[in-house]
């Protein structure tokens, strides 16, 4: 298989470039299917044959006739496309089908590139409207999409797969849907710097090609099928009950939504691809119900278990345990359409995730208190032994699969995945509670190569993750070690060990987290045992917390520590990169997969800026490492300007825009003393926007503010704070800067209090200007920011704490950078350094006892967690010389940590997912080692400090015993 052919097929906004492709898939049987369908010559430099070429991207493969191939502007920018799903029983056949039928009638395709991607695809964690998606066909024109329509859905009929809920299927159970789309358009950058495909109309007309989990097309098109207009908004009688047939069983019968002709839905627990999870009212008894809809096709467990299969299977299992009162009892089973749906007893109580959350103490502790824990410990004990006694393995014994009554006893809910002990099964499972044997080795199944069936010491393993739950607050969740992994006690013990310093919980239930994760599943702690140790707990004395598992490391264990994770860290950074890869200099977590690619928040530029600081840290690299991180600096660099000059829309914001990828390239000229590439990076800043309706850092006009001040254009810096001043409004509570109601944003209408989209961060902004030019105005809107902060936040103890918005709700209380106490008190402290008011240093303080009292309950990250906490404890550390909140920073550090993978030797902290190591500054791995370099090495907070100089201060602060 040859290179293929650049794409721009898969969404994205750049054509994608073979170089970087690792090729074909491992299992290539759905390829050498398409391949004997258009069987002919070989095309040259890698064809499947017939002239048809080839090309790879991480999860397609896209096909092109010779046609194709040598024409790719016949393909339109945007019109009507075919998806084919298929169960993963019968992939091949569909896909042989297809390819068939577009060997006669030639257009571009792409499809799931193997079987385990396809079964991403249909599985219950795919997203709605992508779900069942196996191939899409580009036709040429309405006429050959009129036609392929026709042949498709004749060749595939008969053939089971899941229905795709974003598109109109062309007949009743037909395998083959449609939808109005963008197909070679270029994505265009939103204004809150995410890529979003665009659909034009012939009067000029923009709207955005949404894939959700209902069917919609522009109003300007007419359906080539259905001979009718847009089904958006106000759809007729009949589209809707379709809709309503397809995605959830139900029946309109005098204006309510009925399943059965008796169970009324009145509101939606939750949608998934799987199916919805209803409450409702059973209408003849009035009786609360819960309605489980399983859809056709949609798959459980890698070994392709069907959902409606395993909730006609859950709902015999609930028949069974409802009689040891484990369950709710199930009522009716009702099948209808392609789905299946489960009425059951409503039972009352919160998932035991919930009950956690609600009863972790605060004030730094990071447990359930014990009195409170001890009784749930035993209590899911016995709930498993019961379980275990009625010869069944749950396989899924999660937080969000306990439900704790208002009584405190327990119940069981979502069964699908348990079964008799012994019986082979599918993997499948939650993150963090699988057992090593449940889990996927080499991309397929276990179960599938013969692997042994599931037995109950799975099911202990993960009671060890509930006790790790109830003793930290946390799930156990850690990326995976690659090559070779380290066992699972030992990476966790790491974290515990830190909780049980400080835990009575976590201290008396270390010894059955760690034997009950034993990774050899004969070695793990019986039942008996654990309920010996719970009983012994109860009756004694809390053991000690200077026991050697809770052992804390001396200054300079934990030095040497911090530094090997720091070192190895950016060499991780050096050694992922990736130049020749047009999408993404580095990957990126979920949430960031759309986002513009040289950002500070997801992309390149923020992970640039760390690098360069560390490159300007004396004495911190070796030589042969300081020369991999200067070339990565100057291939990133490189990358930033390619990327940028590639796109034609300029956003402001510091953190999702254009400023922090030129902050970024300043800096990197700064390090590399690279006077050519400064003055590329001033060019680059030229037409940032300077006013913006957005007001905040991250995607507005105070994020373009602040780049001024960081080239030194103090008077344009000035006119964006005026322009701010001037949009300042007055609530009841203070001066607050709204995003505007009109204007195109998710952000739209809010007004935030925190760092990150509101008011502190905009305060300190006006503060920074104020530092550069002495202006006044500035100063005092700092301070009107100052008081509205003092106004809205909400004490625990002397601990400050501050809500997303003014208006929500009291118990909701943040900590973070973000939102919360580590980027308000970012802002306060630098402003107390400013005036010297005692007020403002006491709150400033009260944040950061806020931020030391959430460090059990954080991610690693710098948006939203330790890394960005972290810098505030080193913030307040310098600017009131209180050892505290030094000792705090470190501890901070040790937790992040002690949660690092080793990945080729190297120690790498997650990412904000828990178990990725992705690179980006706000979400990934470099926020935290931007903390750690400062914490070891000193200098200026990176994108708070524009005024300051990186080379000026050096100096950690001391470390005090």
């Amino acid at each position: 298989m040859g290179a293929g052919i650049p794409l721009r097929l898969a969404g994205g906004p750049e054509p994608v470039e073979e170089a970087w492709r690792t090729g074909a898939p491992a299992d290539d049987t759905l390829v050498e299917v398409v391949r004997a369908a258009v069987a002919g010559t070989e095309a040259p430099g890698g064809g499947v044959g017939g002239g048809w070429g080839v090309a790879f991207d991480d999860f397609w493969c896209t096909v092109r006739p010779p046609e194709a191939l040598a024409h790719p502007e016949l393909l339109p920018e945007q019109g009507w496309k075919i998806h084919v799903s298929a169960a993963s029983t019968v992939a091949a056949e569909v896909l042989s089908a297809v390819a068939g039928v577009l060997a006669e009638d030639p257009c571009v395709f792409k499809f799931a590139a193997d079987r385990e991607r396809l079964h991403q695809i249909n599985s219950r964690n795919s997203e709605r409207g992508s779900a069942g998606k196996f191939i899409t066909v580009y036709p040429l024109d309405e006429v050959q999409f009129l036609r392929l329509t026709e042949e498709l859905h004749l060749a595939t009929e008969g053939l089971p797969g899941p229905v795709v809920l974003s598109d109109r299927p062309y007949a009743p159970d037909s395998r083959v849907h449609y939808r109005y789309g963008g197909i070679t358009a270029r994505a265009e950058l939103g204004n809150d710097g995410a890529y979003r495909s665009m659909l034009r109309g012939p009067a000029g007309q923009r709207i955005e090609d949404v894939r959700g989990a209902s069917y919609r097309c522009p109003p300007w098109v007419v359906d080539p099928v259905e001979g009718r207009g847009p089904t958006t908004g106000g759809r007729d009688r009949k589209a809707a009950d379709e809709q309503a047939r397809r995605s959830g069983g139900q029946e309109r019968k005098g204006g309510a939504v009925l399943i059965g002709d008796r169970y009324a839905l009145t509101a939606a627990v939750r949608h998934g691809s799987k199916g919805g999870v209803f409450l409702g009212t059973d209408t003849r008894t009035g009786e609360p119900v819960v309605v489980k809809q399983a859809r056709a096709h949609i798959e459980v467990d890698q070994a392709g278990t069907d959902a409606r299969v395993a909730l006609r299977h859950e709902a015999r299992l609930l028949g069974e345990l409802a009689e040891l009162g484990l369950t709710a009892r199930p009522l009716e089973l009702i099948e209808q359409a392609d789905s299946v749906l489960l009425v059951q007893e409503h039972i009352p109580g919160q998932p035991l995730g919930s009950w956690v959350a609600a009863r972790l103490a605060g004030g730094g502790a990071p447990d359930v208190p014990w009195e409170q824990a001890a009784p749930m410990a035993l209590a899911l004990v016995e709930l498993l032994a019961t379980v275990h006694a009625h010869g069944l393995v749950l396989r899924d014994l999660s937080p969000g699969n306990v439900l704790v009554r208002p009584d405190g006893t327990l119940r069981l809910v979502d069964l699908e995945l348990a079964c008799a002990a012994g019986t082979v099964a599918g993997i499948a499972g939650t993150p963090g509670y699988q057992a090593p044997e449940q889990t996927v080795a080499g991309g397929w199944p276990k179960v599938l190569r013969g692997s042994p069936g599931a037995e109950p010491t799975a099911d202990l393993y993960a009671l060890g993750g509930l006790f790790f739950l109830l003793a930290t607050g946390h799930d156990p969740l850690l990326p995976v070690d690659l090559p070779l992994a380290r066992p699972v006690p030992e990476r966790l013990g790491r974290w515990l060990a830190l909780a049980a310093r400080e835990s009575t919980t976590a201290r008396r239930l270390a010894p059955a987290v760690l034997g009950l994760r034993a990774e050899q599943p004969q070695q793990r702690w019986s039942l008996e045992r654990v309920r010996e140790l719970i009983a012994q707990a109860a009756s004694t004395q809390s053991p000690s917390a200077t026991g050697s598992s809770a052992h804390a490391p001396t200054p300079q264990q934990l030095d040497r520590v911090l530094d090997r994770v720091l070192l190895d860290g950016l060499r991780h950074l050096a050694a992922s990169a990736t130049p020749l890869r047009p999408d993404r200099l580095w990957p990126t977590v979920p949430a960031g997969q759309r986002t513009d690619p040289c950002n500070v928040q997801h992309g390149a530029a923020g992970v640039l800026a760390v690098l360069a600081r560390a490159l300007r840290t004396p004495g911190l690299l070796p030589a042969e490492a300081r020369s991999a991180l200067e070339l990565t600096v100057r291939q990133a660099a490189q990358w930033i300007e390619r990327r940028c000059a590639a796109e034609p829309l300029v956003l402001p914001g510091l953190h999702f825009g254009r400023s922090g990828a030129a902050w970024a390239l300043l800096d990197a000229a700064e390090a590399l003393d690279d006077q050519a590439l400064a003055g590329r990076a001033r060019r680059l800043a030229a037409p940032v926007p300077t006013h913006w309706p957005n007001p905040d850092v991250c995607h507005g006009a105070a994020g373009a503010g602040f780049l001024r001040l960081r080239l030194g254009e103090a008077d344009a810096a000035l006119s964006i704070a005026h322009g701010l001043l001037a949009a300042a409004q007055e609530e009841s509570y203070g001066t607050v800067w709204p995003v505007p109601k009109d204007f195109d944003s998710s952000l739209a209408g809010i007004t935030h209090l925190g760092y990150a989209h509101g008011v502190a961060g905009v305060g300190a902004f006006l503060l920074a200007v104020h530092q550069a030019t002495g202006d006044r105005e500035s100063l005092a809107g700092a301070e009107r920011a100052a008081r509205t902060l003092a106004a809205t936040a909400r004490f625990d103890g002397a601990a400050a704490w501050w809500p997303q918005s003014a208006d929500d709700p009291p118990n909701v209380r943040l900590a973070h950078w973000c939102n919360g106490s580590s980027g308000v008190g970012s802002f306060l402290v630098r402003l107390w350094r400013r005036t010297g008011e005692a007020a403002v240093r006491e709150l400033a303080a009260a944040a950061g006892l806020a931020v030391l009292d959430s460090r059990w309950h954080s991610g690693t990250s710098a948006c939203h967690g330790l890394a960005g906490n972290g810098e505030y404890l080193l913030d307040l550390a310098r600017a009131t010389g209180e050892p505290r909140f030094l000792a705090g920073a470190r501890e901070l550090a040790q937790l992040i940590t002690a949660r690092a993978a080793l990945r080729d030797g190297l120690l790498v902290v997650p990412d904000e997912t828990g178990t990725g190591c992705a690179a980006g500054y706000g979400t990934g791995t470099a926020g935290p080692l931007a903390f750690l370099l400062r914490l070891r090495h000193g200098g200026p907070r990176l994108w708070l400090d524009p005024l300051a100089d990186p080379a000026a201060d050096n100096t950690p602060p001391a470390v005090t015993s």
